[in-house]
């Protein structure tokens, strides 16, 4: 699917700021393919990129190498001058893709600096290209959508800031401001915007990293209201996901193939045979507010399952949900094999509901459990191993495990843990047992996800976590189940 984009960079305005550290004590391929050099033909073809797999970047420190890559870049782009602030974070393709916000000046006399941010593609030969460039959006709107200052200097309006420092006062501000909020360790990244109230409203970027085991850090912008009589206040903390914008990107189907070729592959038109699904959104996925099994998800369930037999799949869990053209919904359930003395394992269902009332299964993926020694976990294999992982034979959390998880995080602060359902065990010198978990970070508007939580009950009757690794029920849903 080639598409071609015309790039209108000329009224871009980007940021350069100096990333300040304060912490907080808390308690808590797509193949990227060749594309002309900018600037040299008036159409410039960009490359796929693929969706997700962004990593935060360890330090937001903008390197002298960091920087040769970004001016490379740039380098036949004129008309606005783009000063690198931080890099927000990395994705692997086939080379290396940048997110870097930048400070950006029109070539012209009084212009204001504006955020934005710039993507970057370095290929595995040392190549490098412009992917894209979009403003940075830093004025919280009602609805909890973020927006871009308006272009006119309106009283009262939100505006960008010159300087994107983060100086000793505001790292003061910011402290002052976080002083009761306990779950995370805030990491100035770059004062963005302003707003002239009664006082002074800020937004600042911030590296947000919870104080759980494995942490998965992300950026949030914070706003604090600096009063004329010098109290400072946390008013609100909206996540930010820096993920490419995906609308004016120009991607193309591998390996040359046509449209109709790349939707066939995907089960998607009548001539493909297979039944047609909404497209899948990557990400987009929502944690249940309550994964308890009501009566309506539990006919969702079974109406999907009609006509569906030799196992027996046993719903224990709604643990979210995706609206596309209907809803998309992710059960953990619990199936056997109809014979006798069959074992049970646990297995993710995903279930298309359409706006007409119908329900088809899309998608089954066994539920990770064992850990490994990439940070990940896999399914328990068919073949029973001695001292190995086994399939719990009943998800229920008992009150003797709530205890155990209870006591064994008692010294651990930063989130809230829901216990869903006992997956897995191994019995060493004790017992080792693999528990799903939704976690709920103690911050403002927390963003839950859920984790395998490995806890070990010893003999001499204490408890202890041994690893958490974070679960993406939306990695596992694919078609053609």
């Amino acid at each position: 699917m080639k598409k071609l984009i015309a790039i209108l960079l000329c009224a871009l305005m980007l940021t350069a700021a100096a990333a300040c550290t304060v912490k907080v004590e808390t308690n808590e391929s797509t193949e990227i393919e060749e594309q002309p050099e900018i600037g040299a033909e008036p159409e410039p073809e960009l490359s796929p990129v693929k969706t997700g797999g962004w990593t935060v970047a360890d330090d937001p420190a903008v390197t002298d190498e960091l920087k040769a890559i970004f001016e490379k870049a740039l380098e036949e782009l004129v008309g606005v001058d783009y000063v690198p602030v931080a890099l927000l974070g990395t994705q692997v393709v086939a080379g290396t893709n940048y997110c870097f916000l930048t400070q950006g000046t029109v070539v012209y006399p009084d212009a204001q600096p504006q955020f934005k941010l710039v993507y970057v593609y370095k290929d595995l030969e040392g190549g490098v290209k412009l992917l894209n460039i979009t403003d940075m959006p830093v004025v919280p709107e009602e609805d909890g959508t973020l927006s871009v200052p308006s272009s006119e200097a309106l009283m009262g309006g939100w505006t960008y800031e010159s300087d994107p420092a983060v100086s000793d006062e505001l790292k003061a501000e910011l402290t002052k401001a976080l002083e009761g909020l306990a779950g995370a360790d805030y990491l100035p990244v770059a004062n963005l915007a302003s707003q002239v109230v009664n006082g002074m409203n800020r937004c600042i970027l911030c590296k947000v990293t919870p104080v759980v085991p494995n942490p998965v850090p992300h950026y949030a912008l914070v706003y604090i209201y600096a009063s004329a009589d010098g109290n400072d206040s946390l008013t609100s903390v909206v996540d930010f996901d820096f993920d490419m914008p995906q609308e004016g990107l120009i991607t193309e189907a591998i390996d040359g193939q046509t449209d109709a070729e790349t939707d066939a592959e995907a089960g998607i038109g009548e001539e493909s045979g297979e039944e047609s699904f909404p497209e899948i959104q990557v990400g987009g996925w929502a944690a249940a507010e309550d994964p308890a099994m009501t009566d309506d998800l539990r006919a969702i369930f079974e109406k999907a399952f009609d006509g569906l037999v030799g196992v027996n799949y046993e719903p224990i869990a709604c643990l979210g949900t995706q609206v596309v053209a209907g809803t998309n919904y992710c059960f953990l359930t619990k199936a056997t094999v109809v014979t006798p003395d069959a074992q049970p394992k646990y297995v993710l269902v995903y279930v298309y509901a359409d706006l007409e009332g119908g329900a088809k299964i899309m998608n089954f993926a066994d539920m990770p459990v064992i850990p490994n020694e990439y940070g990940t976990a896999e399914p328990i294999p068919a073949e029973e191993l001695d001292g190995g992982w086994a399939y719990a034979e009943s998800p229920e959390i008992t009150d003797e495990i709530r205890a155990n998880l209870e006591k064994a995080l008692e010294s651990l602060v930063g989130a809230d843990y829901l216990p869903i359902a006992n997956l897995g065990t191994q019995v060493v010198a004790g017992t080792n047992l693999c528990l799903l978990c939704k976690i709920t970070p103690v911050v403002p508007n927390p963003v839950p996800h859920y984790a395998l939580v490995y806890l070990y009950e010893s003999l001499d009757g204490t408890s202890e976590i041994t690893d958490t690794i974070d679960f993406d029920i939306g990695e596992l849903c694919t078609y053609g189940a």
